[in-house]
């Protein structure tokens, strides 16, 4: 059950992704496969955001300690 409460979050996030970036390849008639721009958008939304997760959650960790001592 722990799995799934990681795993769902990053599901959606990549699927969010892909579906931005293949509507947008699609939109812009790019030549190619437009999965492929869908897959990478996919990976690097959920990169972005694990990276602002991370950086929120160090500044909380820095905010509490400052106020503990």
């Amino acid at each position: 059950m722990g799995g799934l409460v990681l795993f769902v979050p990053v599901l959606l996030v990549v699927v969010l992704g892909y579906a931005v970036g293949y509507t947008v390849w699609e939109a812009a008639g790019a030549p190619g496969d437009p999965e492929v721009a869908g897959w990478i958008t996919g990976l690097v939304l959920l990169v972005v955001v694990t990276g602002l997760l991370v950086s929120w959650r160090r500044r909380v960790r820095r905010a509490r300690a400052r106020r503990n001592r």
